[in-house]
């Protein structure tokens, strides 16, 4: 699935966004912390991306607010900028199974809070909902959000056609693209229609010995590791 962090997307401190690939296409996960001041949210709100198959967005967004929190009597201002960003992204607010505080704090005069959120694309078929487990935030103080994700178990067979290094056929395939070179007349290149026409030769020669000296190969899941 080759998880990639997308820095060319945005390079900002406080947001990953990870790509991974299956048959569907490029998917994208969003890792969001939004410090007191909510500097990654406006930072979102400033350069909106433009991605289709966003699934997931998630994160500590340091909002409180009895959207998610019942324990919490009053509306943040930065939530309606919270969720018209998720929407924007095709994304809706996700509920745990089991509702609870995200972030345990020590202090006896401050009160938990729910500031760890999970927004996920509705159409996608393979995410439920998410589950809190406070028995694995040691030694952190944010509990762990868990969503399962729906793999289908199916075998994609990718055909190439290939060359096996140090082989008799690699020989005789470089020794083929060497003597096509060095007997090509270039003296005649005196237009760009000339140059052309070079080009396409030197490209038939490569296309030629790469099909004559390569083996068709399927890789599967079962396949050997490269």
């Amino acid at each position: 699935m080759r998880f990639t962090l997308q820095l060319n997307i945005i390079n900002y401190y406080d947001i990953n966004i990870l790509a991974f690939h299956t048959d569907q296409g490029t998917n994208f996960i969003i890792n969001i912390y939004s410090d007191s001041n909510q500097n990654a949210l406006h930072f979102l709100n400033r350069n909106i991306i433009n991605l289709d198959n966003i699934i997931v967005m998630t994160g500590d967004f340091n909002i409180k607010d009895n959207n998610w929190d019942p324990d919490y009597p009053y509306h943040s201002a930065h939530t309606d900028n919270l969720v018209t960003l998720a929407k924007s992204l095709g994304l809706e607010l996700s509920s745990p199974i089991n509702l609870g505080s995200t972030r345990f704090v020590d202090n006896p005069h401050d009160s938990n809070s729910v500031i760890d959120l999970i927004f996920i694309n509705p159409n996608n078929s393979g995410f439920g909902q998410h589950t809190l487990h406070p028995d694995l935030c040691k030694p952190s103080d944010h509990v762990s959000l868990i969503i399962e994700v729906g793999i289908r178990d199916t075998n994609i067979d990718n055909i190439i056609w290939s060359i096996c290094k140090d082989s008799e056929e690699e020989e005789n395939f470089i020794m083929v693209i060497t003597n096509n070179i060095l007997t090509l007349d270039t003296v005649d290149i005196v237009s760009s229609e000339a140059l052309e026409t070079v080009v396409q030769y030197l490209a038939s020669i490569f296309n030629n010995a790469w099909y004559s000296h390569t083996k068709r190969k399927c890789i599967t899941k079962h396949s050997k590791e490269w």
